[in-house]
């Protein structure tokens, strides 16, 4: 025990789990605001007003462990570095998390989690979803995962 009573080391646990929390808070309040949007739209005459240029934000959540271990720092730097940035050159956010996935055998895995966040303009949304789409298809060759998790959402952005 340390003068003050508390063991760095639980805070820190505490703290990296606060920090989790808050991250899967933010996604799931994303997508609850999209299903939102999609019910008013529905009720009115058309959908809620967005500030800014009209944008898809597309989230991804790629999950860290594999058959005989996880991918390492320098595998993620390098998908990323040859597969992500190329194609989003223009910027991305990517977050260091944790999840839990439940396999096709059943069994419920928690594992180290990385999430990126790609914006772009709504007009690019096919050219961008076949970018996206061979993205989470050469992650899961490589790395030998049974799923990527894909969330898109309307956007209105300014810079």
């Amino acid at each position: 025990m340390f003068e003050s009573g508390v063991d760095p080391r639980e805070s820190a646990v505490l703290i990296y789990g606060l920090r989790n929390q808050v991250v899967l808070s933010l996604i799931l309040l994303s997508a609850l605001s999209v299903a939102c949007v999609h019910e008013q739209k529905g009720r009115d005459s058309g959908p809620a007003a967005l500030h800014g240029d009209p944008y898809v934000q597309t989230t991804l959540v790629f999950g860290l462990s594999r058959p005989g271990g996880a991918v390492t720092e320098a595998e993620w730097q390098y998908f990323v570095d040859s597969y992500v940035t190329p194609r989003y050159r223009q910027g991305l956010t990517i977050i260091d998390t944790d999840g839990q996935w439940m396999m096709q055998t059943g069994e419920v895995i928690k594992e180290d989690s990385m999430i990126i966040i790609l914006l772009y303009d709504a007009k690019s949304q096919e050219e961008n979803g076949k970018n996206i789409e061979f993205i989470i298809g050469t992650y899961k060759k490589l790395f030998q995962q049974e799923a990527v998790l894909r969330i898109d959402t309307a956007a209105g952005v300014s810079f």
